[in-house]
């Protein structure tokens, strides 16, 4: 017989105590995610990479055009920033949550 795992988690600053799942046992941890690293929020393929490598940028500017389902998504930076790397190209096919670009 397999033996559950005891846990201790809180809610609304109350403990509580339960066993743990196999499904939770596999369960990724959260981690916080890093503002400067911006991810794909919907697959698609890149039409056009907007910026450079070392160009400033300014909350609201376009950095990607992105196809999906036959309309083209432009999607802006959300904060200011020095553009870092830019991990992806014109062409190529990209994953929800695909790191795109990374910010200084």
């Amino acid at each position: 017989m397999e033996q559950k795992k005891k846990i201790q988690i809180e809610i609304d600053d109350q403990n509580y105590e339960t066993f743990s799942t196999p499904a939770f046992d596999k369960k990724k941890k959260w981690e916080s995610p890093d503002d400067n690293i911006i991810k794909s929020i919907i697959p698609g393929t890149i039409i056009d990479v907007m910026v450079e490598k070392g160009q400033t940028v300014k909350e609201g500017d376009i950095m990607l055009i992105i196809e999906a389902m036959k309309m083209n998504n432009r999607l802006a930076f959300t904060k200011d920033g020095i553009v870092d790397k830019i991990l992806v190209k014109p062409g190529d096919v990209i994953t929800k949550d695909q790191n795109l670009i990374i910010l200084k």
